[in-house]
């Protein structure tokens, strides 16, 4: 069975080992609340000690100053660490290669990497070109002239339009449609919607991954651009002309209307909207559910809708809950302010 002894682990992950033999053999890594022997589990916090304390987990992986009585590696960065264990444990590089399945279809004017892996019903058409090591999973779709960069994974039913870009090392979940057509339309002189034809495209960088059923649509003339290392989750529309930043994180059911610039490093928490032609500075945070209608300057926050500074936001929010007593007060102040200018308008007819 697969382990690592404690010191392995920090040295893989750049820690130290505390309070615990180094020798110690881990088999798994599993949450507090269910850890047994032979499991490491992550504590960040006093929650998670004390569900530690009521397994049996073999050993910890904090942060320095947590106090934990059992064996420990400590680390500077938990989470980054906590990840980079979980690559160690269950994500070995053991990918096998099985090549090209005879029953996908591969255009001739095709270009395959080394070790590619193409499964069955997957569709690679013509021009198009696979970098090396890539998988396609079953019904993966990639148009004529689109290019998929090296080690790259296309999960099942992922569609890749003709002309689309992907850079290296990106993980594309099922039923991503990448290139679709920007909803662009011109109105017509008896009401009628033109259709204005997307002839650009979507272009990735590297180590982008893009969630379940996520939609990019293509350029009007050049290309929707989604920047390296950013991550997009499940159910988000990003529109046609759009140019997403470098490790931008564009959480679940948001949306990100045409033409919209959003710089490196932004965060659209989930349920964000943004309307169109806005730009999202570089380092800003939107809230959730929040809708944007303008520029939101770089490193700051913003939240509600129409979307504010956040400050001002949870300042008002705050407001919300004591509402009804407000409005109690605001009542009784009305009335009282009726019945003395009722007196003061009695006193005035007697004078």
């Amino acid at each position: 069975m697969r382990h690592f002894t404690l010191a392995e682990i920090a040295d893989r992950l750049g820690g130290w080992v505390a309070d615990g033999e180094p020798t110690l053999p881990i088999f798994g890594v599993k949450p507090p609340e269910e850890a047994g022997a032979g499991d490491i589990t992550l504590a960040t916090t006093r929650a998670h000690v004390v569900a530690l304390e009521r397994t049996g987990a073999a050993a910890a992986l904090a942060p320095a100053g947590l106090v934990i009585r059992r064996p420990t590696v400590r680390v500077r960065e938990p989470r980054l660490a906590f990840a980079r264990l979980l690559e160690l444990f269950y994500c070995a590089d053991t990918r096998a290669v099985s090549g090209v399945d005879p029953r996908a279809f591969v255009a001739p004017g095709a270009r395959l990497g080394r070790e590619v892996n193409i499964a069955a019903g997957a569709y690679v058409g013509d021009g198009a070109e696979i970098g090396d090591r890539v998988d396609l999973y079953p019904a993966v779709y990639v148009g004529d002239g689109a290019r998929v960069g090296d080690d790259s994974i296309l999960f099942a039913n992922v569609a890749v339009y003709p002309g689309t870009v992907i850079g290296k090392r990106a993980r594309i979940h099922s039923g991503a449609v990448l290139g679709s057509d920007g909803f662009g339309y011109a109105p017509g002189p008896s009401g009628e919607y033109y259709k204005v034809p997307q002839v650009g495209r979507v272009e990735l960088g590297d180590d982008v991954e893009i969630g379940a059923n996520t939609t990019v649509d293509r350029a009007t003339l050049t290309a929707t651009r989604i920047g390296s290392g950013t991550k997009i989750d499940n159910l988000v529309q990003i529109g046609h002309n759009v140019s997403v930043g470098n490790h931008v994180c564009i959480i679940a059911q948001s949306g990100v209307a045409g033409s919209v610039r959003i710089g490196d490093r932004a965060v659209l928490a989930a349920a964000a909207g943004l309307i169109d032609h806005i730009t999202i500075g570089e380092g800003a945070q939107v809230a959730a559910r929040a809708g944007v209608t303008k520029d939101v300057p770089a490193g700051t926050s913003v939240a509600g809708t129409p979307a504010i500074a956040l400050s001002d936001a949870l300042r008002a929010y705050s407001l919300i809950g004591q509402l009804p007593e407000y409005r109690r007060r605001l009542k009784e102040l009305e009335e009282r302010c009726a019945r003395l200018e009722a007196e003061l308008q009695a006193r005035r007819k007697q004078d």
